[in-house]
C-alpha cells in the first residue's frame, strides 16, 4: 500500500467533517462515457471515480489511473455524481468495450455517499481512493437504475457490459482493482435483492480480496450503504466500518 500523506484523524472528528472541508482536503475525478449499441445515442455511464488529496494530484491527472489507491470501494451506481463541466461531452463507447488507456478523467461533483468515502480517507490518514460500482449506469433513482438494468436483461441489447466486473471487461477491471491484498476492498452496495445478480459476480471477482463492509442480516450478498437516510446511522456505518479497518495489521 502506498504511503500516507497525513496524520490519521480521530474517528469522530473526522465523521463531523462537512462536504465542503473534504473538498479542500481532497479532488474528485471520473470518467464519464456514453454506451452505445447498434447506433443508439447510449446510455450515459461512470466506469471510475478518483478521490486524492490535492497535494498528491499528479500534474498529469490521468496517472492517477496508475496508481495503487489506499482504498478501492464498490457502491451500486454512479448516483446524482456528475462532472463539474456542465459542457462536457463523454466519448462513445460500443459494445466493444474500452481500456483504462482509453479513460479521461474530468473534474467531478461527489454525492452524499462519496464523502462518506472521504471521510474515511480522512480517519486513516490516506490519500486515495478509487470508486467503482456493480454498474456504470448513471441514474440516481434507486428504483429507475433496477428497472433499467432489469429492461436490459430481459432484452439482451448490451449484456452484462454495462458492469465492470463482467467477464467481458476482466482486463479493464484489473488494473483498477489491483491484486488481491494490495488494498482493502470497501463493499456497499445497499439491501435491495434486485441487486443480487449484479452482486454475485462482482463478488466472484472479488475472491482473496480483504472485504470491509456492513453486511445485511440474513444475506451474505448484499452489504449496507454508506449513506443512508438517517444521520446517525450514517455515523453508525461509517463507525463500523473504521473498526474493521483498525482491526487488521495490513491496513
Amino acid at each position: 500500500m502506498s504511503d500516507t500523506i497525513q496524520k490519521k484523524m480521530d474517528p469522530v472528528a473526522a465523521r463531523d467533517l462537512r462536504a465542503a472541508q473534504l473538498l479542500k482536503m481532497y479532488a474528485v475525478y471520473g470518467h464519464f462515457y456514453q454506451l452505445s449499441w447498434n447506433g443508439s445515442d447510449g446510455l450515459g455511464c461512470r466506469s471510475v471515480l478518483e478521490l486524492v488529496a490535492h497535494d498528491r494530484l499528479p500534474k498529469n491527472r490521468q496517472e492517477l489511473l496508475l496508481r495503487q489507491a489506499d482504498l478501492v470501494a464498490v457502491m451500486m451506481n454512479p448516483g446524482s455524481s456528475h462532472p463539474i463541466d456542465r459542457g462536457y461531452a463523454p466519448p462513445l463507447v460500443t459494445q466493444d468495450g474500452q481500456s483504462v488507456a482509453d479513460y479521461r478523467l474530468t473534474p467531478t461533483r461527489p454525492d452524499n455517499t462519496q464523502y462518506q468515502i472521504l471521510r474515511i480517507l480522512a480517519a486513516r490518514g490516506w490519500h486515495h481512493a478509487r470508486i467503482l460500482n456493480l454498474s456504470d449506469l448513471r441514474e440516481p433513482k434507486s428504483p429507475l437504475f433496477l428497472q433499467q438494468v432489469a429492461r436490459l436483461e430481459r432484452e439482451g441489447q448490451v449484456g452484462g457490459r454495462h458492469s465492470i466486473f463482467c467477464p467481458e471487461r476482466q482486463a479493464e477491471l484489473l488494473p483498477l482493482l489491483g491484486q488481491p491484498g494490495a488494498a482493502p476492498v470497501l463493499v456497499g452496495w445497499g439491501r435491495h435483492a434486485g441487486l443480487i445478480p449484479l452482486a454475485e459476480q462482482c463478488l466472484d471477482r472479488l475472491r482473496n480480496h480483504f472485504l470491509v463492509g456492513v453486511p445485511v442480516a440474513g444475506e451474505s450478498r448484499l452489504y449496507a450503504h454508506p449513506s443512508p437516510m438517517l444521520q446517525r446511522m450514517k455515523d453508525a456505518w461509517l463507525d463500523a466500518v473504521l473498526e474493521q479497518l483498525s482491526k487488521n495489521k495490513d491496513v
